[in-house]
């Protein structure tokens, strides 16, 4: 097994701006952005600061408690068919759509998450600033 390598210095810097500039837009449009646990629902953004093709900022939707509560608890007790399940992955897929039309909106280059540990995520790439990776 390698081990994990980071990014470091002006790279992982720009990492860290760029995800506090996605956040600084998303919350211009009125958005919910998830910092240290002070909403239960929102743009949640991660820095990934590998030093692979998986590094990067990304961007999910974090659905209120409700529907996620719910669909967690369907999953854990194998109702895969139960309709909250696929609400909740709709919900997120079209949160994620207008996440990504503001940001493109705001000259944003971003894309759809490869990773699939990311499924339902976008990637961040760089912003009108310049690029982050």
């Amino acid at each position: 097994m390698s081990e994990f390598e980071r990014v470091e210095g002006t790279v992982e810097a720009a990492l860290n701006m760029l995800a506090d500039q996605v956040a600084d837009e998303l919350e211009l449009a009125g958005l919910s952005v998830l910092k240290g646990g002070n909403a239960d629902a929102g743009a949640e953004i991660e820095v990934d600061a590998g030093e692979d093709e998986a590094g990067g900022v990304y961007v999910t939707w974090c659905p209120g408690s409700q529907l996620s509560l719910a669909a967690a608890v369907a999953v854990q007790q194998g109702r895969f068919d139960e309709p909250m399940i696929q609400h909740s992955g709709t919900v997120k897929r079209i949160m994620l759509d207008a996440i990504s039309a503001i940001l493109q909106s705001s000259r944003f280059s971003v894309e759809q998450s490869t990773d699939d540990m990311r499924p339902l995520a976008i990637r961040v790439t760089s912003s009108a600033a310049g690029s982050a990776r």
